[in-house]
């Protein structure tokens, strides 16, 4: 498997303008609705769909999800609500978008430890995201040309969509990015009436040949004023979130949680001011304590009393008594041992510049 980090980038092509301009051609929008670009990139192709047709009387709410954050932080800028995220984590409203555009990444996904198999992103993401799409709702399906004869997409094509198109990119972009454009509304329904015909013709597009002989370029069909039908729909998805928590989130909350504070002041380094008169007199035991522990270091006094003083803690590692051990077969270990030992030192300088050790 691949580093996550070429997988980020691996099989990123965004949809030429020029062929955004061509689908845009082929759209009659009735109204208002929802529509959703599950692997967004750059929010590009999903604004320069939905903004000729954006009036008073027809609200567009466009929906993006987008693994790199890079390109998430700019389709945040063209489209309404943008998520940086995996669309595997995603939960999305099932049967309320109007039009679904998809151009997942050319690659496999990434397979789990007890995975025995990594399915190309062209069929799960087909399959997961025509969920989200409402009934006689609009799908953009772009994909290379070669992947419409996996029998898995052409089944489920066949199956769930009807008043659909073939086309492949006009003759200015197709030879430098081989991409072929499903265009059909979703069948309403349990029961749905599989296309046998459709599924034949998707099966032969593994064929460079078929595939420039009887698949029509897309300007054919603007020029013979073909278009699909943009069913209205909500203006507002009820459910649009990631299961994974983002991190940067929380950053304000907890700067400023009561909890967080006390945390802060509690950890601070405190510096232990000795100063007036103890609360309680000190007993010789506790006097002790506080110069070994360095606590009353300094000058202490006045006049002919004045000192200075120094407290310190000495550790030592002493030998234990050697123990033996009797093993179950009569032999004898000897196991060595050490303890720590505390020491204290206390050293004092009398105002006639005299040394003295205490301890």
């Amino acid at each position: 498997m691949s580093h996550i980090g070429n997988k980020i980038k691996a099989g990123f092509f965004a949809t030429p303008d020029l062929q955004g301009e061509y689908l845009t051609k082929l759209l009659e929008v009735k109204g208002s609705g929802v529509w959703l670009d599950p692997t967004a990139g750059e929010g590009v192709i999903l604004n320069q769909l939905a903004t000729p047709f954006q009036s008073e009387d027809c609200h567009i709410v466009k929906y993006g999800v987008e693994l790199d954050k890079r390109r998430a932080e700019k389709a945040q800028t063209l489209l309404d609500h943008c998520i940086n995220a995996p669309i595997e984590s995603m939960v999305i409203q099932n049967d309320a978008v109007s039009l679904l555009y998809l151009n997942p990444p050319y690659d496999f996904t990434m397979k789990g430890m007890d995975d025995d198999s990594a399915d190309r992103k062209e069929w799960t993401e087909l399959f997961r995201n025509t969920r989200y799409l409402k009934e006689k709702g609009l799908m953009i399906y772009v994909i290379p040309s070669y992947r419409f004869a996996d029998k898995r997409i052409a089944r489920f094509l066949a199956t769930h969509f009807y008043n659909i198109g073939m086309m492949r990119f006009s003759e200015e972009d197709y030879d430098d990015f081989r991409q072929c454009i499903f265009i059909g509304n979703k069948k309403a329904g349990k029961h749905k009436e599989f296309n046998k015909n459709l599924f034949d013709f998707l099966c032969q597009m593994d064929s460079v040949q078929f595939v420039m002989e009887k698949v029509t370029p897309i300007d054919r069909f603007v020029k013979a004023n073909k278009t699909w039908t943009v069913p209205t729909g909500l203006e507002e998805l009820k459910t649009f979130y990631t299961k994974l928590a983002n991190k940067t989130d929380y950053v304000d909350g907890i700067r400023n949680s009561k909890g967080f504070q006390a945390f802060m002041n509690r950890s601070k380094p405190r510096r232990l001011e000795i100063g007036g008169d103890p609360i309680l007199p000190l007993n010789i035991g506790q006097l002790s304590l506080l110069l070994a522990a360095g606590a009353v270091n300094g000058e202490m006094g006045e006049g002919e009393n004045y000192h200075l003083i120094q407290g310190l803690e000495i550790k030592k590692k002493v030998p234990s008594p050697d123990e033996v051990k009797i093993n179950n077969d009569g032999s004898k270990t000897t196991v060595s041992k050490t303890r720590t030992k505390r020491e204290v030192s206390v050293k004092i300088i009398t105002p006639s510049g005299l040394i003295r050790k205490l301890v």
